[in-house]
């Protein structure tokens, strides 16, 4: 998911650089921003890295990855994830709007995530929530998104 994040941030600087200029054009750019989004790619994925052999991981980023971040990333698609077509949904809202929107969330649940990278431009405030969440917590992480 890291390399995966990292390109979209990457378009999402470029959307953000380009936006005053194409202005200058009547152009507008838009940024839809879902959150996990279930499809069959991530339902396979899943099922590929339960099978897969850790053996030759070290102990510790083996038991990391398949105790915490599979359980818990799987708990947060299955909770909080849309379906291509409700993305699809929102995005045609944007393209039909009069005067579309810079950015546009498509699922509420992420908005405090994204008030908490605002709030805290240093990015420790975020950093350390997380952090807390999938390391020190992760039992209320799976508890509330049940």
């Amino acid at each position: 998911n890291d390399i995966y994040s990292a390109s979209k941030f990457a378009v999402e600087g470029f959307c953000e650089s380009l936006v005053v200029q194409a202005l200058r054009f009547n152009v507008a750019i838009s940024l839809v921003e879902p959150g996990p989004v279930m499809t069959e790619f991530e339902t396979k994925l899943y099922e590929e890295a339960e099978r897969a052999d850790y053996s030759r991981t070290d102990p510790e980023t083996a038991e990391i990855f398949t105790k915490l971040y599979l359980r818990n990333s799987r708990d947060v698609f299955t909770s909080l994830g849309q379906t291509p077509e409700d993305i699809a949904e929102h995005t045609l809202r944007v393209i039909e709007a009069a005067r579309p929107p810079f950015r546009h969330q498509t699922n509420v649940a992420y908005t405090p995530m994204a008030a908490l990278k605002h709030a805290d431009p240093s990015g420790a405030l975020i950093t350390d929530a997380f952090y807390k969440l999938v390391f020190k917590y992760d039992a209320v992480l799976r508890f509330g998104l049940r």
